[in-house]
């Protein structure tokens, strides 16, 4: 869980790193007004602005640090669709060396997952429908979820479908993030 920094709290990290509240705007994406009030303590701000302001600050002031899910998620997402036979999902598996499929409508909505697990313990036929394996509850979680968070996550999952403005984006497994630890530091 992230921990929820007071505006002094802020205020004081952004002049440590010797950012104007205009820099942070334009670093944030949120606006200087708002910049300005969450510091004085005027409003009590949405738990999305502390994280666009908090991420800002972290990335600027190490930048060399994986901050987010966008930094370690793989973009080149292989998807199948409701149509699609167990046996492609196995093909797909076996000849991208992939371990999740997310499935999704043909106006790409996420309606699920499919992973070796499920096709091993669900056992359909493998000229059975992708629906008789898949996974209707897959965790989706926003682009934005910082690193820390989706180590929590995929303690309870195998994989997390990462989405911007409700649209897949990228997909992170167990293994990304192990990779992520082995090939640079996490923050």
């Amino acid at each position: 869980m992230m921990e929820v920094p007071t505006g002094k709290h802020i205020r004081r990290w952004r002049k440590s790193l010797e950012l104007t509240q205009f820099q942070l705007s334009e670093l944030s994406g949120v606006a200087q007004s708002i910049i300005a009030k969450v510091e004085t303590e005027a409003v009590d701000p949405r738990s999305s602005t502390l994280r666009k302001i908090v991420t800002a600050l972290s990335r600027f002031e190490s930048p060399e640090k994986l901050h987010t899910i966008r930094d370690i998620m793989v973009t080149n997402v292989k998807a199948l669709h409701l149509g699609d036979s167990v046996q492609t999902a196995i093909d797909r598996m076996v000849q991208g060396d992939i371990s999740q499929l997310p499935v999704i409508s043909k106006q790409g909505n996420i309606l699920g997952i499919v992973s070796e697990g499920s096709v091993l313990q669900k056992g359909a036929h493998r000229t059975g429908l992708i629906e008789q394996v898949m996974d209707r509850n897959p965790a989706v979680v926003d682009v934005s979820l910082s690193v820390a968070e989706a180590r929590r996550s995929l303690v309870e999952v195998e994989a997390l479908l990462v989405t911007e403005q409700d649209l897949l984006v990228g997909l992170v497994t167990r293994m990304d993030l192990v990779n992520a630890l082995r090939l640079r530091s996490i923050g």
